[in-house]
């Protein structure tokens, strides 16, 4: 089949959520089928040094095609606000309005003037209404995770009151808009069993199928016990769920975690650290805050535990499935962990209070025969259920179905 995948990333360097589940689904797809890439490119996903013409070689080596459009210039600075507010005033959720851009729409029908596509693949919620520009095909939805449930509980949680109003009116907004758009669409694609229960009820009659984050088990292999009393948390800094996890570890945790362990040490790995804990590692030598690093394995294989102490956000961990593969102990927050098929004790261990995730940490630092447990336990779950090769069938199934049902 000829595939179009319309994006709002370029899906390179495939380096944690979005761009790394990008990449790998698109090479999965390409693998069986004629796949064109259309997508925005978002300058902020790129690490410096990297550019478009970076992202489009690379994915060139497996995609038929690879174009890209520039996302609109008031996206960025004063007008992301301006926007926002515009948002609030007419109903129409921010990532549409972000989205909507005369370029795309040009594009996409020129591409469609020379291409008859099977199926169309829209990678985020804010670009289906671009769906209408492509009559007589398969349409497949992607959610990365459910917008509205997420900015909900972001709604909740926000210590502003004014930031409180405004999530709660966009998760209206988004509710709304999902209730509209999903439907229209013949397969709708969640990355786990509990995130197609909190879509199912804005369209009850829909195709929901799990296409489940992965880990290029290839890349990320299991490593030796390296011992020692040594922490890792990777995620990119500047994004609301880590930050607020990595707040949250050093506020409630780590003081009398070091005081019960003495050599404990932390790498916090990720793109754009916030200003207070890189001066906390120049007040602690031993919290390590190396930023944004090309490769993450190095991290991993030094740590004695990957710790994942997050508490909100949307999807799935990617970073959780990295260290399972790495064949790493985990300790996480059961949020951290949802929509994995992990279990308990068998794969990862469980924490939700700073009390039980510090006597978590210490009994797997006591206990070597534990972490080696944990270990082959995280290596057998990836192999069995989190591989991309696994999870390519899903979406291959998942394509297939939006056809047939095109034919009806």
């Amino acid at each position: 089949m000829r595939i179009l995948w319309l994006g709002h990333n370029l899906a390179y360097p495939p380096k944690g959520g979005p761009l790394q589940r990008n990449y790998n689904l698109l090479k999965q797809a390409s693998r069986r089928h004629e796949v064109h890439v259309l997508v925005f490119d978002q300058p902020a996903s790129r690490p410096p040094g990297v550019t478009p013409e970076h992202c489009v070689e690379a994915l060139s080596e497996f995609c038929a095609s690879v174009e890209w459009v520039p996302l609109p210039t008031d996206t960025f600075g004063i007008g992301r606000y301006w926007r926002a507010l515009g948002g609030v005033l007419t109903g129409d959720p921010y990532e549409f309005r972000w989205l909507r851009s005369r370029e795309m729409a040009k594009r996409l029908q020129r591409l469609a003037g020379r291409i008859q596509f099977d199926v169309v693949h829209v990678d985020t919620l804010g670009l289906a209404p671009y769906v209408s520009l492509l009559p007589d095909v398969g349409t497949v939805l992607n959610h990365h995770d459910i917008e509205s449930a997420l900015v909900q509980r972001r709604a909740v949680s926000d210590p502003n009151v004014l930031w409180r109003m405004f999530w709660s009116r966009e998760a209206a907004h988004l509710l709304s808009a999902e209730r509209r758009w999903c439907p229209s669409f013949h397969v709708n694609l969640v990355v786990s069993n509990d995130e197609g229960k909190l879509l199912k009820p804005s369209c009850p009659k829909s195709d929901i199928r799990v296409v489940p984050n992965g880990v290029d088990i290839e890349y990320f292999t299991p490593r030796p016990d390296p011992g020692g009393t040594r922490l890792l948390f990777c995620g990119r800094l500047d994004q609301l769920a880590n930050k607020g996890a990595i707040t949250f570890f050093f506020k409630s945790i780590w003081a009398e975690l070091a005081d019960r362990v003495s050599t404990i040490e932390i790498d916090v790995v990720g793109k754009n650290p916030p200003a207070w804990l890189r001066e906390l590692s120049l007040r602690d030598s031993r919290v390590h805050v190396p930023g944004f690093v090309a490769d993450v394995r190095p991290y991993f294989q030094k740590a004695t535990i990957f710790v994942c102490p997050i508490m909100d956000g949307g999807g799935t961990r990617l970073k959780i499935l990295d260290a399972l593969a790495m064949g790493m102990p985990i300790v996480s927050t059961t949020f951290a962990a949802s929509g994995l098929d992990l279990r308990d004790g068998d794969h990862l261990l469980l924490a939700d209070t700073p009390e039980a995730m510090i006597e978590q940490i210490r009994r797997v630092l006591d206990d070597k025969a534990l972490r080696e447990q944990l270990a082959q336990g995280a290596v057998n779950v990836v192999r069995q259920t989190y591989s991309w090769d696994t999870i390519g069938h899903s979406l291959q199934a998942a394509y297939e179905a939006a056809f047939e049902l095109k034919e009806r």
